[in-house]
Formats: C-alpha cells, structure tokens, sequence
C-alpha cells in the first residue's frame, strides 16, 4: 500500500500541512517535530509524488483562491479557518494560494463589495460563507461564466450555481435542538427564545425552520414565541436578551440558535437564571465548555467546522488541478449532540 502524507501525519500527531513543510523542508516547522516526521517517513517507506511535482512545474500556472467569511467576532469560525489554513498549507506544493478577507455580520452591499474586490484581484476559484441573498447568488452565476468556481461552506445560497456546498444539514439540526427541548420537557407549556444572528443567512433561517416545526408537529405544548436577531455581536445578544428575560418572565428556555452565546449567557447569569431555564445551544466553542460544565447549558449540537474549512478549500484545489467536479455536490458534516460528560 502507498505510503500517504495523510498516513505519515496520523502516525506522527500532526497536520498534513506540517508534514509537507517538514519534508520539503520549509520554514514553520520546529526542527524536532520536522526531524521526527522524516524519520516516520523513511520508516513507513514513503517515496515522493515526483511525478506530480514535475506536473505542476511544466503544465500548471499559479492559482489563486479567494476565501470570503463573514467571521469576525464569531468564535465558531476559528476551527474553520484552521481547517482552511491547513488545506492551504498542503495546496502549496502544487503553486495554489489562498487569500483571506472576512466581514462582520450579514450586509448584501458588504459582500458584495468584498466579491468584486476578489473578482478584481483575478482569483481562479472562491470559497464563501454566501449572504442569502439573490444579489449574491447572481454575482456568483457571472463570476463563474467568467471561469471562477465556487464552494460554499457553513451555509449556502439558493440559485448560485455553486460547485458544491460543505457544511450542516441545518433542518437536520434544528429538528435535534427541537427534540432536545421536547425530551425535557415535563409535559407543561414552554415557550422557548431562539437567539441567532439573522435570518438573512440561509444556515440560520433552515435551522429556525428546523426547530419550529419539529416543536410544532411533536411537541405542540412547546412554542417559539420570541426570535432574537443580533448580527452575530455579542453586545446587541447581551442587551437584547436581557432586555427580553426582564419584561418576560414566561420564557422557559432558550435556543442559542447561531451565535450570541457568550453575550447571551452573561444577562441569563446577571439576571440569575442561570440554571433556571432550559438552555440549548451549537457547536463547542469556550463559552459553551464553560457553561456546560456549570449545568448553565443542557446541551449542545455540534457540527464539524474544521471539516467545513478544510474539505471546502481541498475540493476547490483538486478541481484547479483537474478540473474535474466533485463526485458529489453537498456534502453534509456529522451533526451530533455533546453535554458536560462529553468534555
């Protein structure tokens, strides 16, 4: 069996990227590490894809890919740009570069602006976290009649002509959250906040829809009265669900439904709620650990975004390289469920 730089890089702990450095000698690599990794490598037999070297420097030009997130603030995007600068890092050899712009929150003209700022700069292939927006769906059909494919992960846009989509089944995790909620329900009447960024992004509008209808079909005694929109900044989460919890007292729980958590779980904890209301939140960032070990959150669904970062940006070099399609054009990340046992 062909030794693989995956292989060599399970064996040794690390990163494919890393493994790359080390064995072409590059910089970024502690002389240990990369010392050790040679060594793993001349053990397991490995022998370098000359061939695929001598490829890229004959017949491939430099490539450039524009990665475009609405990111800031949101600390859910760091595992996602690790799983980014990784693929980058192992795209390297073959002359394929990455550039990085993000913007906060969810304006149109914002994206916009940032995609024709790519278009300008002359990128061969973008990846996206897409506004849902028909504009950007449109500015991403003329950019790809001008030869640039496009990947878009965490989220998705209708109509966009898009090469494939990495990321959550959103409905599929709303319906989690949903049943989560219904599972501790006691038999009474709850009604549930949901907290999200805006229902202008496609993930968050599919994993609202997601929750409410699974509490409308199975667990009717259960009502979404109360929908939360803080454009992903943590201030306008804190005041806007603070300001709720003071002037209601008959919310029952709360659905961190995208973002806001650490913002969101201060006023629950100011207001001393904490443990009083049933809180679900997604994914496993730190405010979440801490929480959950507080019993503050019941649980959370989790959704792979290194995966979504990384497996995004490989499918889009593999097509530079090949220009071949995807086998497939959705590919959906594990969804599943974590509690204070899980840490």
């Amino acid at each position: 069996m062909k030794v693989t730089i995956k292989k060599i890089a399970e064996v040794a702990g690390v990163s494919r990227g890393t493994v790359d450095r080390a064995l072409n000698h590059r910089k970024g690599v502690n002389v240990k590490v990369a010392e050790r990794i040679i060594k793993i490598a001349e053990e397991l037999g490995y022998q370098p894809d000359l061939a695929a070297k001598g490829l890229v420097a004959k017949r491939y030009t430099p490539k450039k890919i524009g990665i475009l997130l609405y990111s800031e603030g949101n600390p859910f995007f760091e595992e996602v740009l690790r799983g980014i600068y990784d693929a980058l890092e192992e795209l390297k050899v073959f002359q394929i570069e990455g550039t990085i712009k993000v913007t906060k929150g969810f304006s149109v003209k914002e994206q916009l602006n940032k995609l024709e700022e790519f278009r300008r700069e002359g990128i061969d292939g973008l990846v996206l976290t897409p506004v849902y927006s028909e504009l950007v769906a449109d500015k991403l059909k003329v950019m790809k009649r001008e030869g640039i494919e496009t990947v878009t992960i965490n989220t998705d846009v209708d109509e966009a002509d898009r090469m494939a989509y990495v990321g959550c089944d959103y409905i599929k995790s709303g319906n989690i959250a949903a049943g989560l909620l219904g599972l501790m329900n006691t038999g009474g009447k709850e009604r549930i906040a949901a907290v999200l960024g805006s229902q202008m992004v496609f993930a968050h509008a599919q994993r609202l829809k997601g929750i409410i209808d699974t509490l409308r079909s199975d667990y009717p005694n259960i009502k979404v009265t109360d929908i939360i929109e803080h454009n992903d900044d943590e201030e306008v989460s804190y005041q806007m669900l603070k300001g709720l919890l003071q002037e209601d007292s008959g919310i029952t729980g709360i659905c961190f439904a995208a973002g806001g958590i650490e913002g969101g779980i201060r006023a629950i904890k100011e207001l001393g709620m904490g443990r009083k209301l049933r809180v679900i939140t997604y994914d496993m960032i730190d405010a979440v650990k801490e929480n959950l070990g507080e019993d503050i959150i019941s649980a959370t669904v989790c959704q792979e975004p290194y995966k979504q970062g990384y497996q995004g940006v490989d499918i889009l070099g593999k097509y530079l390289l090949t220009k071949k399609y995807p086998s497939e054009n959705c590919l959906y990340t594990q969804v599943y469920i974590a509690t204070k046992y899980s840490l």
